[in-house]
């Protein structure tokens, strides 16, 4: 098979995998939040959160050295392995001896038992076998994709039966653990590779794994950092509460928005090399995006109550308020996702990454000085900065790129504008009164309605702009899909 079609094949596979496995975890956490508590769904957290930092250190990327490299021998791969469960092991037994500290540390003494039982992810990895890495390196990612849902399946199972006749928080922590042992020993069915503990030439992955495990860090403190922080100064149901409603919230753009700008780096990238890039390319993702985004932020936001019942159930409903808040982070994401795809495809890596660690450094210092308020406070703090830190990015994206003009701002707004009148008609109707499923089912239907028709017109209006005008054939072509299929 050619490079063109292992790649499309490799993309097909991993995406597949990345659909069934967000699917089943989020079908899993809407089952779960109805069987158990916010206070269970807070120690996992925390036990979550102590593990994968762990684990994160314990990353030395032998998979992405192997993959990497130019040749390869049996010496360089069991070299690979053995530096792998070298840190492992000892990331481990650190984890271990020191989980009494760790709890104390969290002022979560409950969690000490569970700590320990969770950090078996932490050393998987050493009755994995490495020729598992090959398939990867060869772009063969048809037995990876059986092994990674064969254990999701049986995790997701496993989990759903032991919380229905358990009812605490261990089916999480047994689908966590089985999620990651199953893959190691599926490994050594599969491959026939001969495990040899060998420590030769081992400068070179040295040297990359240091940056690897930077990488790891950044992200993670990144990602978690305010997890971290909820998990260290509140009580278990504010850590639960937090923890899902900051998952709920996120899902439309780590399932809907991210995989679909994906491709961005590469279409900015190839614009770039042919020097066929406009901003109107630009103007017209960004317009597309928040048309997007922005009604459902809005729609999250006002009917918090009945979209945490519908998907969680009335345990959860009460601090339902934490979810409308943390729902306007997706817009910052949104807008940082494809201006940072931009600066990469420039082969600006550098910024991006000094500007995660500065921006991560700021947003954690000041969450950090404003605990002492309630959970409401910080989540509002937590917006604020994720806002001011995208004002701050695109204001050196306009600097460094000059890809905008004024008029530019009053184009990407539509979908604001939009969504406000929209938001305001339904406000106007007063739909209080119905029960809330039908509150819910009504006033999101009308709201999706006046919000397009108001947003075609704005559009419309706008249709001298040539990203308007885009805008305008990319909805024909949708509407005249839908009516072939129709008539189909």
């Amino acid at each position: 098979m050619s490079l063109t079609g292992k790649t499309l094949t490799s993309v097909m596979y991993t995406g597949a995998t990345k659909v069934v496995q967000r699917g089943l975890g989020m079908i899993s956490m809407l089952i779960l939040a109805r069987i158990l508590t916010p206070d269970d769904f807070g120690l996992v957290s925390i036990c979550t959160l102590a593990v994968f930092l762990f684990h994160a250190v314990s990353d030395v990327g032998a998979k992405q050295y192997i993959i990497r490299a130019k040749t390869i021998d049996d010496d360089l791969i069991n070299t690979a392995w053995s530096l792998n469960i070298l840190i492992k092991g000892i990331i481990w037994l650190a984890f271990f001896v020191f989980t009494p500290e760790i709890a104390a540390f969290m002022d979560k003494p409950e969690i000490e038992n569970p700590l320990r039982f969770l950090s078996i992810i932490l050393i998987v990895g050493l009755i994995s076998n490495p020729g598992i890495w090959l398939f990867s390196r060869n772009l063969n990612y048809k037995p990876l994709f059986k092994i990674d849902i064969t254990s999701k399946v049986i995790s997701f199972v496993t989990v759903l039966i032991i919380a229905y006749f358990d009812r605490t928080y261990w089916a999480m922590l047994y689908g966590l653990v089985l999620q990651y042992l199953l893959p190691s020993i599926f490994s050594n069915f599969i491959c026939t590779h001969k495990r040899k503990f060998r420590l030769s030439n081992i400068g070179p992955q040295v040297r990359f794994s240091k940056w690897v495990v930077l990488n790891s860090l950044i992200g993670f403190s990144r990602g978690e950092g305010d997890s971290i922080l909820v998990a260290k100064y509140f009580n278990l149901e504010m850590i639960g509460v937090y923890s899902i409603f900051k998952s709920l919230s996120s899902m439309p753009l780590t399932q809907l928005i991210n995989p679909a700008t994906d491709p961005l780096l590469a279409t900015f990238s190839e614009a770039i090399r042919e020097d066929d890039f406009q901003p109107y390319q630009m103007n017209t993702v960004l317009l597309l995006l928040l048309s997007l985004v922005v009604p459902i932020t809005i729609m999250m936001a006002y009917f918090d109550q009945e979209i945490v019942l519908l998907m969680l159930g009335d345990k959860w409903v009460e601090h339902s308020y934490i979810f409308s808040i943390l729902a306007f982070i997706m817009i910052p994401g949104v807008l940082f996702k494809v201006l940072s795809e931009y600066v990469m495809a420039e082969g600006g890596y550098r910024p991006i990454v000094f500007y995660q660690i500065f921006m991560t450094f700021i947003t954690l210092t000041i969450l950090f000085l404003i605990i002492g308020g309630n959970l409401k406070e910080f989540s509002q703090t937590r917006v604020f900065i994720s806002v001011t830190n995208i004002v701050i990015f695109a204001t050196y994206f306009q600097l460094k790129y000059k890809l905008f003009k004024f008029s530019d701002v009053f184009l990407l707004s539509l979908p604001l504008i939009a969504a406000g009148a929209a938001i305001m008609c339904i406000i106007g109707l007063d739909l209080k009164e119905n029960y809330w499923l039908t509150r819910l089912i009504l006033g999101c239907s009308l709201f999706s309605i006046v919000y397009s028709l108001i947003l075609l017109l704005l559009v419309y209006l706008n249709r001298t702009r040539y990203e308007c005008k885009l805008f305008l054939s990319y909805i024909a072509v949708v509407k005249n899909f839908v009516r072939r299929k129709g008539l189909n």
